[in-house]
C-alpha cells in the first residue's frame, strides 16, 4: 500500500492518557522548572498515537493555579485536526476536574 492509512492508534491514545494520569503530579511539579523534561516526555508517549505524522508533534500544556491546559497544534491539517479532537474527548474523566485539552491551528 503506498498510503497509510491516515488514523489515529486508539491503543495508543489510550498508553498516552494512563500515562499522563499516572504522571500528573509529576507533570505539574516539574512543569515550570523542567519544562523541556516534561515536554519530551509527553512527546515520546504522543508521537505513536500519530502514527501517519512524520513531522515534529507541536504542543504546550500549562499548569497555573488548579488548572492545567494542553493546547494540540493540528496545522490546518484535517487528520490531525480530527484526530487531535478525538484525543481530547478520550481524556479520562479524573483529569478533566484540572486539564483542558484544546487544539489549535
Amino acid at each position: 500500500m503506498l498510503f497509510g492509512k491516515k488514523e489515529m492508534d486508539l491503543k495508543e491514545a489510550e498508553k498516552f492518557w494512563s500515562w499522563f494520569e499516572k504522571n500528573e503530579e509529576w507533570i505539574k511539579v516539574n512543569l515550570k522548572t523542567r519544562g523541556l523534561a516534561v515536554v519530551e516526555a509527553m512527546d515520546e508517549k504522543l508521537k505513536p498515537v500519530f502514527p501517519y505524522w512524520k513531522k515534529e508533534l507541536e504542543f504546550q500544556l500549562g499548569y497555573n493555579e488548579g488548572q492545567g491546559e494542553i493546547f494540540f497544534f493540528h496545522f490546518n491539517n484535517r487528520s490531525l485536526l480530527r484526530d487531535g479532537e478525538k484525543l481530547g474527548a478520550l481524556m479520562p474523566q479524573s483529569l478533566r476536574k484540572n486539564w483542558r485539552f484544546l487544539t489549535a491551528a
